[in-house]
């Protein structure tokens, strides 16, 4: 964040009402609204020009989803600090945000107290991530299987290796260049592990995966 007093702010959602109260909720402060934008491609138009220091973003917009403008906004522009503001308390959104970068997760229901206090954490440099949604996510896969060795089917090495990989963020293609195997047999490793450990998504795998410290676990080889 800048040494300055004022902290610029980019507001990306695609309903304006929203916006104007941000915008309104923000005068007086030491937050300057300097762009706003109805979708993520808007965003990601003004960016050079608006220079923000700092991103509301909205998760579910018309004009695309907002965890996907979180990763092309921290790709251009990796100073910024970004905070998803939504109205979808769900932890694999949370964890999607944590895996793009994301400063802060926020929902809109919260009051105005809290809303400024927690950009003023971020503007000082705080990742806010709410422990309850942490935990969520630990939760929505504790009942599954509490260690890789109590698999009723093991992975294979080839399976520890690319989740490894999946709980680093990767997505299948660049698994495939790195373990020089085709993005399809990525697919169906990654199918094959989240059949195995017993979840639903490869965001829960990878949290299953820091959870039963797969990621400090030996390299494996095929």
């Amino acid at each position: 964040m800048s040494a300055n007093s004022v902290t610029r702010v980019m507001i990306v959602d695609d309903h304006a009402i929203w916006r104007g109260g941000v915008r309104s909720m923000l005068e007086d402060t030491e937050f300057e609204v300097v762009a706003e934008a109805s979708s993520g491609k808007e965003a990601l138009s003004v960016l050079e020009d608006a220079k923000p220091e700092m991103v509301l973003l909205d998760i579910r917009m018309a004009g695309g989803d907002g965890l996907d403008a979180l990763i092309a906004i921290k790709k251009r522009s990796p100073g910024v600090s970004v905070v998803m503001v939504t109205t979808y308390d769900n932890p694999t959104y949370m964890a999607r945000a944590v895996a793009g970068g994301a400063s802060g997760y926020i929902l809109k229901g919260v009051g105005q107290d809290e809303f400024i206090e927690t950009l003023r954490a971020v503007a000082n440099g705080e990742m806010l991530i709410s422990r309850d949604a942490l935990v969520r996510s630990l939760r929505s896969v504790s009942s599954q299987g509490e260690a890789s060795g109590e698999l009723i089917i093991p992975l294979t090495e080839r399976e520890i290796e690319v989740l490894r990989l999946v709980a680093t963020g990767l997505n299948n293609r660049e698994i495939g260049a790195i373990l020089f195997i085709a993005e399809g047999t990525v697919k169906t490793h990654v199918e094959h592990i989240i059949s195995k450990i017993g979840v639903s998504d490869r965001v829960q795998a990878a949290v299953w995966a820091a959870r039963n410290q797969v990621l400090n676990a030996e390299k494996a080889t095929d």
